[in-house]
């Protein structure tokens, strides 16, 4: 995995060869920093309005793709043209869960909010068609158990519910959602199958799109480590700077 910016020559050659962008990007530790309440995140208007710049531009879509819930996303993103596909990149705004499955998707999400109740930094976030564990301001032993009661309460729901690690996060996920990666896919075949992709994201939950988008330009943001990504970004700072060299190369 080799510094994005640091190999900008092969990156702009392949970006002003393309025809067409096609460009994915996640929210949360991609375009805005990671923080303690995920209420509190924020993307800076420079990276808002570059990414409005790019959604503007004839030769590119853009779509931000987040495991947020669709309503959320929209609002804290606010940039004209940039289509927000919450839920893993399954909702867009025109999808439906099966009644049977989101009344088990609830009843999974109120046991475990029973369970862990008043548990120092631990929370179960409700995002309508998923819920997460989010455990990153628990100790080492308190996340483990946390993580113990959850696989639990899922025991009942294997076949319907899934969970999905990412950032000191489980995200629990109705089967029909299958991730990132077949999202991404999907979309970029639906809009613009002979485009260059280009994949930008922060953790386990981006990896099936490295994968799948495996041809294009994809770029993991955060700590290094084990990787699907060609590239890595080190912050969401450093995302800012490559939207700005992507929109000066397509100029």
């Amino acid at each position: 995995m080799r510094p994005l910016l640091g190999c900008w020559m092969d990156v702009a050659g392949r970006i002003r060869g393309a025809a067409s962008i096609v460009l994915f990007t996640d929210f949360d530790g991609t375009l805005a920093p990671l923080v303690a309440r995920p209420e509190d995140a924020r993307i800076t208007g420079a990276t808002r309005a570059a990414l409005a710049r790019l959604a503007a531009h004839p030769r590119v879509r853009v779509f931000v793709i987040s495991g947020r819930g669709r309503a959320d996303l929209k609002a804290r993103m606010t940039a004209p043209g940039v289509p927000c596909l919450g839920a893993f990149g399954w909702d867009s705004g025109a999808e439906q869960l099966p009644t049977e499955t989101l009344r088990r998707l609830c009843r999974a999400r109120l046991e475990v909010a029973a369970r862990l109740n008043g548990t120092p930094g631990v929370r179960v976030e409700d995002k309508g068609v998923s819920f997460a564990l989010d455990y990153r301001g628990a100790d080492g032993e308190t996340g483990r158990r946390a993580r113990r009661e959850l696989d639990e309460v899922l025991a009942r729901f294997r076949g319907t519910l899934q969970a999905v690690p990412g950032d000191h996060v489980l995200e629990v996920l109705p089967r029909e959602i299958r991730g990132k990666g077949h999202a991404a896919r999907r979309w970029w075949r639906l809009h613009a199958p002979g485009a260059l992709p280009i994949y930008l994201g922060n953790d386990a939950t981006d990896e099936p799109a490295f994968k799948s988008l495996a041809g294009g330009i994809t770029a993991r943001v955060g700590r290094r480590g084990s990787t699907r990504a060609h590239y890595f970004l080190r912050s969401p700072a450093e995302v800012e700077r490559f939207l700005e060299g992507l929109e000066k190369e397509i100029r």
